[in-house]
């Protein structure tokens, strides 16, 4: 089944294209990469299928719900305050009950390997613990279509080990923007390449 496709899907700024992303198809379940040199729309993809950048909707075609859609930004914004509290947001925002909510926040700094963080505040991580913050803000409401915009940036090799570990037990989707530098083989099961959006007309 496919969770989310493109059609024909160019996105201009001011006019001229900056992403051409035509008969892209991502079936349910995948574990995606989107490559391609700077540019190519990488970012811009993502935010059109998180809802974030305008599109037709004749363009993009989605069996899945706005709601169970998150993205991951290459430099994620935290909440100021604690840690738990950051992952608890999204559950928060579905009525989940507090103390519901910090067992499965609990769980997710477990399965990312960052238990430890739980009683500080977000402006005392470093880079790479923020990130994983992050991601595990995002895993914790189940989303059915995850978008990472370069997750794997200033992660040490044990953490991105544990980040594989995590994505590859998911049952979602999950679309990756990363590069050949830290995309550690089998990360990810086929990656999807753009190309510069040059050959797309620009609009006068």
């Amino acid at each position: 089944m496919t969770i989310v496709s493109t059609n024909q899907l160019v996105v201009r700024r001011s006019s001229i294209p900056i992403l051409a992303a035509t008969d892209l198809e991502i079936a349910a379940g995948e574990r995606i990469g989107i490559g391609g040199g700077n540019g190519t729309g990488k970012t811009t993809l993502l935010r059109v299928l998180a809802g974030l950048e305008p599109a037709p909707p004749e363009m993009v075609t989605f069996d899945c719900a706005a709601a169970d859609i998150t993205l991951v930004h290459q430099h994620p914004w935290l909440f100021h305050g604690g840690v738990l509290g950051n992952i608890e947001y999204g559950l928060a925002a579905r009525r989940i009950n507090r103390s519901t909510r910090r067992q499965i926040a609990g769980e997710w700094l477990e399965r990312l390997g960052i238990s430890q963080l739980a009683g500080r505040q977000v402006e005392d991580l470093s880079g790479g613990e923020r990130r994983r913050v992050a991601l595990a803000r995002a895993l914790a409401i189940e989303p059915k279509l995850l978008l990472l915009d370069e997750p794997l940036a200033e992660i040490d090799d044990a953490g991105i080990a544990m980040i594989r570990e995590v994505l590859e037990q998911l049952e979602n989707t999950t679309v990756v923007i990363t590069s050949p530098v830290d995309l550690p083989d089998g990360f990810v099961e086929r990656t999807i390449w753009l190309a510069t959006p040059q050959t797309i007309p620009t609009v006068n």
